[in-house]
């Protein structure tokens, strides 16, 4: 994913779950804040997400290159 699309993703989620704040209109400073703390930790997961898929990716790779050594488990 390309970060402009991570970023779309996670601005999406964190829109949809303000509206399930009862009047949301009429939050406080700190619920304000408390949300703001939940979305930045969901795009923290979201990216740390990512970041572990590409490097599992890039390591599969690695090994799929491996020549056969006695011991592998793809062997």
């Amino acid at each position: 994913m390309t970060s402009d699309e991570i970023i779309s993703e996670i601005s999406q989620k964190n829109r949809a779950a303000l509206p399930a704040h009862d009047d949301c209109q009429f939050m406080t400073r700190e619920q304000v804040l408390d949300l703001m703390d939940a979305a930045a930790m969901r795009g923290f997961q979201f990216g740390s997400n990512v970041a572990l898929s590409m490097v599992q990716g890039a390591l599969l790779v690695q090994l799929a290159r491996v020549p056969h050594i006695e011991g592998n488990p793809r062997h």
